[in-house]
């Protein structure tokens, strides 16, 4: 299977970045379709607090954690909300069970973000000038593996 992305801005003065999309599902079990920034960087996937209402999260009633740092080390509270991921993409299907923490401060995040805890289940292959991202699953990556084999030995051989 193959998930196509693209290359977006996170906001004006930024450079380009790798978006893919997937649906998160709420409380009400409502699939939320969101663009996530691709961070290989984080350990897991996060939402900004803007989607707490929506995914039907009660802040008073939540157990929050704070074991999530950011880029000048500062701790940051998220509510650990337990559902599913799912991404479609001509006609494929994949729907990941994990928890998605979701920030309770505004400021701390404005984008949704794509962590580890999924991508290490995919090849991700980016070309900004192409404005191509893919996720690409084990067998499509065994495929991809099989062709630059055949692309090096042809090479070799010139």
């Amino acid at each position: 299977m193959i998930f196509k992305g693209r290359y977006s801005q996170t906001n004006w003065n930024n450079p380009l970045a790798p978006f893919v999309e997937a649906s998160v599902r709420a409380a009400d079990e409502k699939w939320i379709d969101m663009f996530f920034l691709i961070d290989l960087g984080a350990d897991g996937t996060y939402l900004p607090s803007k989607y707490m209402k929506e995914l039907g999260i009660q802040l008073e009633e939540a157990r929050i954690e704070n074991d999530v740092t950011g880029v000048g080390g500062q701790r940051v509270e998220y509510i650990p909300f337990i559902t599913q991921l799912k991404f479609e993409s001509n006609g494929d299907l994949r729907i990941f069970d994990l928890s998605i923490g979701v920030f309770t401060q505004e400021e701390s995040l404005d984008i949704p973000i794509l962590g580890r805890d999924v991508m290490n289940f995919f090849t991700l292959l980016c070309d900004l000038k192409a404005n191509l991202v893919w996720l690409i699953d084990e067998a499509d990556r065994m495929k991809l593996l099989r062709f630059c084999d055949e692309i090096e030995r042809h090479v070799s051989q010139v």
